[in-house]
């Protein structure tokens, strides 16, 4: 069984009022596996329709697609990961977002494939799938 992290973008996918179905066709291909959803991608999701007092999306969001996640709680290893892959990446001359880092901190120690479709990932130690891609 293979561990797949979601990245914000996918889950965005996922959660929008029509949803791609190349990644609806993924999500259902890969149910089977292990689906995780990290607290900063919610946190992001989350904060993304409380902006736009998207209460209707954030409803459906918190009823039909967050359940279909199995939930993963970023410790404190993964805080001082994501950190290691900030000063990693800097000192190469790139820019990550937090919320990326610590996704990657997660799937680093899950031993999992990150989903997303931001090719930025590609840049750090491990495997990255874009869903978007059939």
């Amino acid at each position: 069984m293979t561990v797949y992290v979601m990245d914000t973008n996918v889950v965005s996918d996922i959660a929008a009022p029509k949803p791609l179905s190349t990644v609806l066709a993924n999500l259902a291909k890969h149910r089977q596996d292990t689906l995780c959803l990290c607290e900063a991608v919610d946190y992001e999701i989350r904060r993304g329709y409380l902006k736009t007092s998207a209460t209707t999306k954030l409803r459906a969001y918190e009823t039909k697609v967050k359940r279909q996640f199995q939930w993963v709680i970023i410790t404190e290893d993964d805080w001082k990961q994501a950190a290691r892959f900030w000063a990693d990446m800097a000192n190469k001359g790139r820019a990550f977002s937090d919320v990326d880092l610590l996704v990657a901190a997660v799937a680093q120690r899950l031993g999992g494939i990150v989903v997303s479709a931001d090719d930025d990932f590609d840049a750090l130690p491990f495997k990255r799938v874009n869903w978007r891609i059939p």
